[in-house]
């Protein structure tokens, strides 16, 4: 088959989709790739004394999860260091007792996988206060004051805003919360210090793990392509016009999409033409891209060795008010601190949300300020000192993604759209599947993981393969 194909991007769907197709016989292709580099939102980058992630980190499952398909079976994954001993630090210095913290992260995470939230017609803020307040008001739980729980609600809403990439449980429905599926099996498996860009290596056939011919993608991807319009027909024998914005044009007979929804969502307008479908257009709009940054620090000695793993912060109320009229107002945005696997002088800090957007735009200096403001903190007495060296990301403000992962939001509901409607192919009037969109955003089962965007770019090259072989 010698009809060309364009891939836009080469983030996990990209590459995914391409290796497919090329391992199916078709070498007629050509990624664009609006960046320098192949992996997207999977950016492993050499810090400390090995490797961390700037975006994807953790194989979330087993059963079911391409990445896992891919890495598991050669013995590439072990459970992460953030697997256990979770504790949540208050903004006095103090620890929560541990039997406190295990009981009420218990009780919420009974109430998140109750399957009543489905079924729940309200925000998924209102469905967890009521249940969670209702279930604090029982004769076992009368020990826990009413100021600790008012405060483990902001801290789990928090928590939630970064698991979830969402803004607030206020702008999302119970239901909306409970779309996507989750993959049985451990959900957070790391990489034995080699980062998430094995994954790419798998796809491609090139890991030391196999023993298999890579697949030569950097002979069909062409890099600092920024894709602003792809001209497309409904009548048949009319190739695709592909424009970028350094002016060259490329045509073929099929296109993938796996721009991220938050690049959809900036360019609707004039990125296709003429205007995709309405139901299409609609799931653009409504699809949510939230804000889910790492800010990794360096320290000579790791001040929180005997503490935990996973650090929760939560927040005395005169504190915090006196935290949101402060310079550092931002750092409320930092939902925890996580160890690093087999790198024992490194935290992460998880910075979400409208603060984190904000936190982008701030000079490293002020960012490193702001930690270290924190972690004196909830780190009291502890010998904090600054950071050796510090790496960031910012998904949000980079024009290349516009956000971290997708979820859905109130928006999505008033739209009646969903991650199912991305995946629908345009076709042109014989029924030829001329464009079609991949990536995580497209996924209705697993929208916002690397598994579902590797799925979907395999899904879309499926779908050209079995158009030529009917």
């Amino acid at each position: 088959m010698d009809e060309k194909i364009i891939i836009i991007g080469a983030g996990a769907a990209g590459i995914a989709s391409a290796a497919r197709l090329y391992k199916k016989g078709f070498r007629n292709l050509e990624i664009l790739e609006a960046t320098n580099r192949i992996g997207g939102r999977i950016q492993t980058v050499p810090f400390g004394a090995n490797v961390v992630d700037l975006g994807g980190q953790w194989c979330h499952g087993e059963k079911g999860n391409a990445v896992y398909q891919l890495a598991g079976p050669l013995g590439l994954l072990e459970s992460s260091i953030v697997s256990d001993d979770n504790v949540i630090l208050r903004s006095n210095g103090e620890l929560v007792p541990q039997d406190i913290a295990d009981r009420m992260m218990a009780i919420s995470e009974k109430i998140m996988e109750s399957k009543e939230i489905e079924r729940y017609t309200g925000t998924l803020g209102q469905y967890f206060t009521e249940r969670f307040m209702k279930t604090m008001e029982l004769p076992k739980n009368r020990d826990i004051g009413e100021e600790l729980i008012q405060q483990f609600l902001a801290y789990f809403h928090n928590e939630q805003r970064g698991f979830i990439a969402i803004d607030s449980w206020y702008n999302l429905t119970a239901a909306g919360s409970a779309a996507d599926e989750e993959c049985e099996g451990d959900q957070e498996l790391s990489w034995k210090g080699k980062g998430y860009r094995s994954v790419l290596e798998l796809l491609l056939r090139r890991h030391p793990a196999q023993n298999d011919v890579s697949i030569p993608v950097e002979k069909f991807t062409k890099f600092n392509k920024f894709v602003t319009n792809i001209s497309w027909y409904n009548g048949p024998d009319r190739p695709l016009v592909v424009t970028c914005a350094d002016g060259t044009q490329h045509e073929a007979a099929h296109v993938i999409v796996t721009s991220s929804i938050g690049v959809l969502k900036e360019n609707l307008r004039t990125m296709f033409t003429p205007q995709l479908p309405m139901a299409k257009q609609k799931a653009i709009k409504g699809i949510y891209l939230g804000t889910v940054n790492k800010i990794i620090m360096e320290f000579g000695k790791p001040f929180w060795k005997s503490l935990g793993n996973v650090f929760g912060l939560m927040w005395e109320q005169e504190d915090l008010e006196q935290l949101r009229h402060s310079k550092f107002a931002w750092t409320e945005g930092v939902s925890m601190f996580l160890k690093v696997d087999r790198q024992p002088n490194l935290l992460v800090a998880w910075m979400i949300g409208p603060e984190g957007r904000q936190a982008e735009q701030l000079p490293d200096k002020e960012i490193i300020d702001g930690m270290m403001f924190l972690l004196k903190k909830f780190f009291k007495n502890k010998g904090v000192e600054r950071p050796i060296r510090m790496i960031r990301s910012k998904w949000s403000s980079d024009k290349n993604f516009r956000g971290s992962y997708s979820s859905r939001s109130l928006t999505t509901e008033a739209l009646k759209t969903g991650h199912d409607k991305m995946a629908v192919p345009v076709k042109n009037s014989e029924g030829k599947p001329v464009l079609m969109f991949a990536g995580e955003a497209t996924s209705e089962e697993y929208f916002g993981t690397v598994h579902g965007a590797i799925a979907s770019g395999w899904r879309e090259a499926d779908r050209i393969v079995e158009y030529y072989e009917e």
